[in-house]
């Protein structure tokens, strides 16, 4: 990644909260700064659940498969979906679509989400119980 990518943030609560909201933009924006990367448009699914797909993320899909952006930050997996499949197949299609995806509070890659290798309960710990800050 260089300073030619263009990052699309994608924030999420559960319960609708322009707390948490602003909050997840300050951390996605900081992460995105601190790599130089300008930020194309921010996605909000504010009060949405994390089981089904949400308006968002249909839209995060499109603008990824229309090329857009290159990165997709979120401060952590979770708010891409509470079940691990469905963050697998984002991650799945945003690898056939040429896109990464980067999360704020959590260090994780494309290729630690598609190919787990301890079996899901590592898998799910490693998406939703090992987060670390990083800038």
């Amino acid at each position: 990644m260089t300073t030619d990518t263009t990052a699309i943030l994608y924030l999420r609560a559960a319960r609708s909260s322009d707390a948490a909201i602003s909050e997840q933009r300050r951390l996605c924006t900081g992460y995105a700064h601190a790599r130089g990367w300008p930020i194309l448009d921010v996605i909000v699914d504010n009060g949405v659940g994390g089981v089904a797909d949400s308006k968002g993320l249909k839209i995060l899909r499109d603008r990824i498969s229309g090329g857009e952006a290159q990165v997709v930050i979120a401060t952590d997996l979770a708010r891409l979906s509470r079940d691990p499949k469905r963050v697998q197949a984002f991650a799945r299609f945003c690898q056939q679509h040429g896109a990464d995806l980067r999360c704020a509070t959590q260090t994780v890659n494309l290729d630690a989400i598609l190919a787990p290798t301890d079996g899901a309960d590592t898998f799910i710990t490693a998406l939703y119980d090992a987060r670390e800050t990083h800038s």
